[in-house]
């Protein structure tokens, strides 16, 4: 019986967004990984401070390819409705992490991997609020493409001015 419920909620097209998010997703932790570990191994930053950069780095990819890929959304961005919401869920997650990370390194003073380990973790607990919330934002009002990748190329060379 619940399992019948959850499966009337998901859609096929529902499924297919939430598989292309966690591949984003996905995709995100590698870059966002990567640049943490990068900061505190190569240029020898702090873990807080490799936390700010990677963060501040990724997120600009990530917001692109949740609402060209995952959404699929073409058009104006907006503001208040997608730009906004989806830098305070970054900014929920960063807080969260560097708390975190703060803390790890302040009491055991971790090899990078555990620094590493700890920002995956506490951007976890963030995942599926930020997805949830997302959804309900960028579903908003605007029809949703086939060819997603044709929608940024057409916003990045045919820019709407709405």
């Amino acid at each position: 019986m619940v399992l019948d419920t959850i499966r009337q909620h998901l859609r096929h097209a529902d499924l297919a967004k939430l598989l292309r998010y966690a591949v984003a997703s996905g995709l995100n932790v590698v870059v966002g990984q990567v640049l943490l570990f990068g900061a505190q191994t190569v240029l020898e930053w702090p873990a807080v401070t490799s936390n700010v950069a990677a963060v501040c780095l990724g997120t600009v990819p990530a917001y692109l390819v949740a609402r060209y890929w995952v959404w699929q959304k073409r058009g104006t961005n907006h503001l208040t409705r997608e730009v906004l919401p989806f830098w305070i869920l970054a900014l929920a997650g960063f807080v969260l992490s560097t708390g975190a990370v703060w803390i790890v390194e302040r009491r055991w003073g971790p090899p990078p991997v555990v620094i590493n380990l700890t920002n995956l973790v506490a951007y976890g607990f963030v995942w599926v609020a930020k997805f949830l919330v997302l959804e309900r934002l960028f579903a908003m009002d605007e029809g949703i493409t086939d060819e997603p990748l044709d929608a940024l190329v057409d916003d990045m060379l045919h820019p709407r001015h709405d």
